[in-house]
């Protein structure tokens, strides 16, 4: 079993690595320094640990928060491993499963794959345990308490990661369970927003009762408790049997079965199969029947829901402190611009998926372009209306849920955010037809949270984002300047035929430069995945 275990922690390694430094020379020297600066943190964590537990005076300063903060391990070491799976940073070992590997075997390498998603766990509980036995007070068994403890999180790892792998490959499970994230990591914006801080003492005191595992650690790594033993060791051999019968029933769940999986009809899906024909009842084909087929792919997709989803919700939560510190009647810059800012941001987010890179989910068949008897540039304009639909759709949705939060609305601040998401629009849509023709990526559309995007790309847009939105910040520097909303609308109106011409004058180079490299974009948008989910 040896040769399987280093060949595959080696391989886990050099997909850790090569998902970080993205394979540059650049990017590894910046990942290499704020690598040191992590970890050196962590180290002093360690030696911080060690230090206050290895006497009896300074024990007393963490004795009160054990409890709190071997939850905190614990929520790390749990949360950390599910976003390296779905980001495709970890090997996905049931594609292991034709090689000469027992299912015990695979289970094994599991759990050793864990340790390496929680390094920085297991050096900060390393200094703990250094403190407690350097402790002449403490008793000896005292530092052991960790060895259970490690054990339960390796085992309960392993079976929430495969858990959650088969619910969100059913569908619409996935979109589901990311509201509940985007909602759950927003709550303590909304909490220190609206409601006292006060109101998070009861829920920090209620992670303290005696009988859930990290409270029994508590009381067993500070020496007061040695009964602690038996209980944790319950919970460690309920964490083995939920890991081991979730990984063999991963082992053998089919994710194409069950994405296929068709459901029932219902009012619902008519109203959505008469927006998909809307583009065919008012364009003419094959214009109508493009924009048609993208409205229904991308609405089925995974990745681009997951993203659409977050635009409207995580977009709002993200900018809320800032617009509404002083409460909903805040007159900053922020609360009155803040339809518009979240908006831009939404815009940002539906980039990859919607503009940067628009035959990514074709992947190979892409080629069915240059098969047909229709010029190419239909391909493209079919693409950027059918984004065009879907931005105007996200605008709505904005608008709905500010309005059900009681936002301030009106029309002044509407009309602004749909103009300025338009006219950002047109510029998005001309730098992404040339990066789409230019750069072209396969995306999987089934895997929501793998980045693909190459580093130098992602660095690239860094700075072409501001130069694109600088025709429209133009047309507020006006408005501030001359305090005027003619000179600003007079400003945006030409921004909008700025970016109208960019667009014409981009389409006509995306569509030369697309039957120009044809062999090298169908060779690009072909290529397969590699035995790493995502």
């Amino acid at each position: 079993m040896l040769p399987h275990v280093r060949a595959i922690l080696w391989a886990q390694f050099r997909t850790l690595f090569n998902f970080y430094s993205r394979g540059a020379g650049g990017p590894v020297a910046v990942t290499v320094v704020m690598s040191a600066a992590w970890y050196g943190m962590v180290l002093f964590g360690a030696w911080t640990l060690a230090v206050l537990l290895s006497s009896n005076e300074r024990l007393a300063l963490v004795k009160d928060s054990a409890s709190q903060g071997v939850f905190f391990t614990f929520l790390y070491w749990q949360i950390v491993p599910l976003f390296l799976g779905a980001a495709g940073a970890s090997i996905d070992l049931k594609r292991l499963v034709v090689y000469p590997v027992t299912h015990r075997e695979l289970f094994v390498l599991e759990v050793l794959l864990r340790f390496t998603t929680g390094i920085e766990v297991l050096v900060l509980m390393a200094g703990a345990a250094a403190g407690i036995a350097a402790n002449p007070k403490m008793p000896w068994w005292a530092a052991a308490g960790f060895l259970p403890w490690t054990a339960f999180n390796l085992f309960l790892a392993v079976g929430l990661r495969d858990l959650l792998s088969r619910l969100l490959a059913r569908r619409r499970t996935r979109e589901v369970f990311t509201l509940l994230m985007v909602l759950l990591a927003g709550a303590p914006q909304l909490v220190a927003i609206w409601s006292p801080p006060e109101h998070l003492r009861g829920v920090l005191d209620s992670l303290s009762f005696d009988w859930l595992p990290w409270t029994l650690t508590a009381g067993l790594i500070l020496g007061e408790r040695a009964r602690n033993a038996l209980p944790l060791l319950l919970w460690t051999a309920a964490a083995f049997a939920f890991g081991w019968s979730q990984f063999r029933r991963n082992l053998r769940f089919d994710a194409d079965a069950a994405r296929s999986s068709a459901a029932l009809p219902s009012r619902g899906d008519n109203l959505i199969e008469r927006f998909y024909t809307l583009p065919s009842r008012l364009l003419s084909d094959p214009l109508g029947a493009m924009v048609e087929k993208e409205l229904r792919f991308l609405s089925r997709a995974p990745r681009f829901r997951l993203v659409f989803i977050m635009g409207f919700s995580f977009g709002l939560l993200i900018w809320l402190p800032m617009a509404f510190r002083g409460g909903r009647d805040a007159t900053g810059f922020f609360s009155q611009h803040y339809l518009t800012l979240v908006t831009f941001y939404a815009l940002l987010l539906l980039g990859e998926v919607l503009f940067w890179n628009v035959f990514g989910f074709d992947r190979g068949a892409a080629q069915i372009y240059y098969l047909l008897p229709v010029p190419f540039h239909h391909a493209l304009i079919g693409k950027n209306l059918a984004a065009v639909c879907f931005v105007v759709l996200e605008v709505l949705l904005l608008v709905a849920v500010c309005a059900l939060l009681g936002m301030p609305l009106g029309v002044r601040r509407l009309s602004e955010a749909s103009a300025v998401a338009l006219v950002m629009t047109a510029y998005l849509l001309a730098a992404g037809n040339l990066a789409s023709t230019h750069y072209p990526r396969p995306i999987n559309p089934s895997q929501s949270w793998r980045s693909s995007s190459a580093g130098r790309i992602q660095a690239l847009f860094i700075v072409v984002y501001p130069m694109l939105a600088f025709p429209i910040g133009l047309a507020f520097v006006a408005r501030w300047t001359f305090e005027s909303e003619l000179v600003f609308w007079a400003m945006l109106a030409f921004a909008a035929a700025l970016g109208a011409l960019i667009y014409w004058i981009a389409l006509e180079s995306s569509v030369t430069a697309a039957e120009r490299n044809r062999e090298t974009i169908v060779t690009a948008l072909s290529a397969g995945d590699g035995p790493v989910t995502g």
